[in-house]
């Protein structure tokens, strides 16, 4: 069938399942454009994807299988050339020093991505991702550059526990046309947009990143869980404790966060836990202090603080500090960025100063634009407080604008709870604080990138579940919700179509200062090299298919 066809055909049945009309058997699209050429078979295709649909089992067996295929595919074809040639074997020749117990690695593998100190080059790169090397390195292939299948491990793995997230929201939900189309609107986000599509790009970059962002994503799942049984069972607890300790090891801001809201959950519930008439007499410490030693709290504590060693020590044999994470003095690649010595003296890495710039670079990007002098707005306070705002431009109130409509049913549904939530809400309150911390972290940060933005994934995925389930199980607020679903619908679209915008800048988007770049326009330095590519991958009449498909979608809800 080929790329293109293939496309074709995915769009045209995605667009048709995710539509009213496909719910009633023998109802077919009005927009004219054919289902995969079977004109005398619809009515038993309809069956079959319902029979998927409302099978939970089924359902998520497909999109396990369907998910992984798409992303290849697109891995296959977002695949830039960010002028590093041997970097990508970086994991592998850190690998090959860890296992002869040196914490180095070879200058001219990581290039001006590495950091001198003594003599030697390190690498700030948590080791995660040189461990799953290990099987290379038992075949006696650590020649192989294996970063585009890590990246499709670990994008497949946030999937899924997203689509389980999202069966997990089903199975408590009240089952009726409503809660069905919000459900599905979701799943439709989570295997066609967000953070899932995006950010597609086989880099050594992304390839952590996609690691953080899986661990994140299956925290939120355990988090999840726990709040909607009402139990955090050992089991669950060891699991999140689990992903924090792993996300420590792959990429430290990620892993605080994870690492915050575990604490803060724990205490809280170890607080919760102590509520008899006893206890209530004795002083808070004392109550925290002696339910923390249970069993259910030491286990995923002590999971979570033998991966926190292991990162510790880590950062001793690089640094010479065990709190030592990346020390950009010693950095390389300085020459690149003359003004980060000047922005770590007067500022720091993070500074609270920067946030203004942060929430201009993750939701307004008007930064690419430039003003009537000719000068990129904004040019001259970034200049004075951070290194680099990178390409490509893009917001979250585009590309996850559904997750956002989600999340704004929340106020209205914690009003509507009663005194016997006020321990959910609690809990929940907990992890979002702790999630809240790679955010902040990222808005303060001395350097802007679009991959930076996957650290507000957790945050943003928990709120918007959290969302999805108060108001699936809410007569009220379904009501509400369907009073808006087309514009709920409409914002699916946008967030679709936008990270696939998002995707394509992404693909021919250069690493580094954008200043440059954008020197005669972010639309003459787009236009050409996103329309080559496009045309390449699916043809010149197919965008048009797809919006049209859309907007007849949209006028059939």
């Amino acid at each position: 069938m080929g790329l293109k066809g293939l496309f074709n055909s995915a769009t045209q049945l995605v667009l048709f399942i995710f539509s009213r009309d496909s719910r009633e058997p023998g109802n077919l699209p009005k927009s004219g454009v054919s289902i995969l050429n079977m004109p005398h078979n619809r009515k038993r295709l309809l069956t079959v994807l319902r029979t998927f649909y409302d099978d939970d089992r089924r359902l998520q067996w497909l999109l396990y299988v369907l998910l992984p295929i798409c992303y290849v595919l697109l891995l296959t074809v977002s695949t830039g050339d960010h002028g590093y040639s041997t970097l990508e074997q970086t994991f592998n020749d850190m690998l090959s020093h860890l296992l002869r117990g040196q914490f180095n690695v070879d200058p001219r593998i990581i290039g001006i991505e590495g950091f001198l100190r003594d003599g030697r080059v390190y690498s700030y790169f948590g080791i995660w991702c040189a461990l799953l090397r290990l099987p290379l390195w038992m075949v006696g292939r650590m020649n192989v550059d294996v970063t585009r299948w890590s990246c499709l491990a670990a994008v497949s793995l946030a999937a899924v526990a997203k689509v389980r997230t999202v069966v997990l929201i089903r199975r408590r939900s009240l089952r009726n046309a409503l809660s069905d189309w919000a459900i599905v609107l979701m799943l439709a986000y989570i295997a066609l947009g967000g953070s899932e599509i995006g950010y597609l790009k086989v880099s050594l970059y992304q390839e952590v990143v996609f690691w953080a962002a899986a661990f994140g994503a299956i925290f939120v799942y355990f988090a999840i869980k726990g709040l909607l049984s009402g139990n955090f069972t050992t089991g669950t607890l060891s699991y999140m404790g689990l992903c924090a300790g792993l996300a420590v090891l792959d990429r430290v801001s990620t892993g605080i966060g994870l690492t915050v809201a575990l604490v803060l959950l724990l205490v809280v519930l170890a607080l919760q836990s102590s509520q008899d008439a006893a206890a209530q007499r004795r002083p808070m410490l004392w109550r925290l202090g002696h339910a923390l030693t249970q069993r259910r709290f030491l286990i995923p504590l002590g999971i979570l603080a033998v991966f926190i060693a292991a990162t510790a020590a880590v950062n001793y044999f690089r640094w010479g500090n065990p709190t030592t994470f990346a020390d950009f003095r010693l950095y390389l690649g300085n020459r690149i960025y003359p003004g980060r010595l000047v922005h770590l003296e007067r500022y720091g890495a993070f500074n609270l100063r920067r946030i203004p710039l942060g929430i201009l670079y993750y939701f307004f990007p008007a930064w690419v634009l430039h003003g009537s002098g000719g000068h990129l707005l904004f040019e001259q306070m970034r200049s004075r407080l951070i290194d680099v705002f990178e390409l490509p431009p893009s917001s979250f109130l585009l590309t996850d604008l559904l997750p956002l409509c989600f999340i704004a049913f929340l106020p209205m549904a914690i009003r509507r709870r009663h005194a016997a939530s006020r321990t959910a809400v609690t809990q929940c309150a907990a992890i979002a604080a702790g999630l809240l911390v790679p955010c902040l972290l990222m808005l303060t940060a001395i350097y802007m990138s679009y991959r930076y933005r996957m650290e507000f994934y957790p945050e943003i995925d928990f709120l918007a579940f959290l969302g999805l389930y108060l108001t699936v199980s809410d007569k009220a607020l379904l009501m509400t919700f369907g009073r808006f679903r087309k514009w709920i619908a409409a914002a699916t679209a946008v967030s679709i179509l936008a990270s696939f915008a998002a995707l394509a800048m992404y693909r021919v988007s250069a690493f580094g200062p954008s200043q440059e770049f954008l020197r005669n326009g972010v639309l003459n330095y787009y236009s050409h090299p996103i329309g080559s590519w496009i045309s390449h991958l699916l043809g010149p009449g197919t965008a048009f298919h797809l919006v049209r498909a859309l907007w007849l979608t949209f006028r059939r809800l």
